[in-house]
């Protein structure tokens, strides 16, 4: 698996993890991010994607849904 798909498969299973309320899930999944991001030090941030997925889960539409 490339770097890419496994950031994206860590995104959205992030997004289900925090729709879910699992905060062990996110923890691990943030885990795995930093992680990819050492080991991947040319490819996209994965942190960063963590990061853009939890600003948008604190505004107040998202926490209404």
């Amino acid at each position: 698996m490339t770097a890419k798909t496994r950031l994206a498969v860590l995104v959205a299973d992030y997004k289900d993890a925090v729709n879910a309320g699992d905060l062990d899930l996110q923890l691990e999944i943030k885990l795995a991010a930093y992680d990819l991001d050492r080991a991947n030090p040319d490819s996209p941030r994965a942190m960063d994607a963590i990061r853009f997925v939890d600003r948008g889960s604190k505004t107040p539409a998202a926490q209404a849904a």
